[in-house]
């Protein structure tokens, strides 16, 4: 089991990636390729830096307390990822005219957005029942209500 000091960066990494990352990052990819749309460029390297934050997590043991928000964190990693892969398709599958193709993968990533935002709140309403003191631990001041 991890302590809350060493497992607090992890969380507040995978957390700031899920919600735009953090300003003063530069980015970790290599750049575009030359036959690549921005959109396959977009799902492919925050698709792999996803995969990458989701790897740390999978492999660290949480706080017992934190165990059901970090398999919450796991499972909205994975959710990211999928998103971001059905909107490159949809886009790519609009830019050829396969207008059917485009609302197949729309309703796709109209499913996986619902079920993050599920997620999402799963997460919230997890972090509030942490016990006295655990999110001042993470380096979390507040977490935002639920509506």
């Amino acid at each position: 089991m991890t302590s809350l000091s060493d497992y607090g960066p992890l969380f507040r990494d995978a957390y700031a990636t899920l919600h735009g990352g953090r300003a003063d990052e530069p980015p970790t990819d290599s750049g575009r390729r030359p036959d690549e749309s921005l959109e396959e460029y977009l799902a492919r390297s925050r698709g792999a830096a996803l995969g990458r934050l989701r790897g740390r997590l999978e492999s660290a043991e949480p706080p017992k307390d934190l165990r059901n928000a970090h398999g919450l964190l796991v499972r909205l990693l994975a959710c990211a990822a999928e998103a971001d892969a059905a909107l490159a398709a949809q886009v790519g599958a609009y830019r050829c005219g396969n207008f059917q193709g485009s609302i197949s993968h729309s309703d796709r990533l109209h499913s996986i957005v619902s079920e993050s935002s599920h997620l999402d709140r799963e997460l919230i309403v997890a972090l509030r029942e942490a016990e006295e003191g655990t999110l001042e631990a993470l380096g979390i001041e507040e977490i935002e209500q639920t509506s």
